[in-house]
């Protein structure tokens, strides 16, 4: 995960006559105050011949941060809220970390954000993006310019109504999968959720 540390941020996407993104997809998302999805994640690891799987959900308000909660093979909760990240240790305990300590979540959590506002043009100076697709069936596809290369060897992000699935590759080969399922957009903040993003 050490190595998507320069990976917190989320480009521009260059578009073709023919691909409609990003507009349908930044508007609809425009409108959701917060989102609710689960995930499954599987880290691929060079020296390792069984990938890694892990498994959780994730809630993002637009206003307040994201909280990224794993549940299995262990139950950790990392909150980016707007005075920091925490994590929810498995006996309940909690502590200050920052952005180093989890730089998936916070890739993650700026790639959301960032789409939810709209922000396809925030930095596209870290890579070279290219899009193709419809709205309803759409591939991004992100090449690390000369600052990020050494880092991150290329990211796809594939969506249709929602982002459906992210796929990192590191410089070294290995790679991280994130597929996102059972997407809400209707659903507010539980009370539990709103204590965790204002502590």
């Amino acid at each position: 995960m050490k190595t998507f540390l320069t990976c917190l941020f989320l480009p521009a996407v260059a578009l073709s006559a023919q691909t409609v993104l990003p507009g349908p997809l930044t508007a609809h998302l425009k409108e959701a105050v917060c989102v609710h999805v689960d995930f499954t994640q599987t880290r691929t690891l060079a020296a390792l011949t069984r990938p890694l799987k892990a498994s959780g959900s994730m809630v993002l308000s637009r206003d307040k941060g994201l909280i990224w909660a794993l549940r299995r093979p262990l139950a950790i909760t990392y909150v980016m809220g707007p005075k920091g990240l925490t994590v929810v240790n498995p006996d309940g305990s909690r502590d200050r970390k920052t952005a180093k300590d989890a730089p998936m979540v916070a890739q993650v959590s700026q790639v959301f954000q960032s789409v939810a506002q709209g922000d396809w043009r925030g930095l596209e100076q870290f890579f070279t993006v290219s899009a193709e697709g419809r709205a309803d069936g759409w591939e991004v596809t992100l090449l690390p310019k000369p600052q990020t290369a050494a880092f991150v060897k290329r990211i796809r992000l594939d969506g249709r109504r929602f982002i459906d699935r992210i796929r990192m590759e590191d410089a070294s080969g290995d790679s991280t999968e994130l597929a996102f399922q059972h997407q809400s957009m209707t659903a507010p903040l539980t009370e539990a959720e709103a204590a965790l993003l204002n502590q």
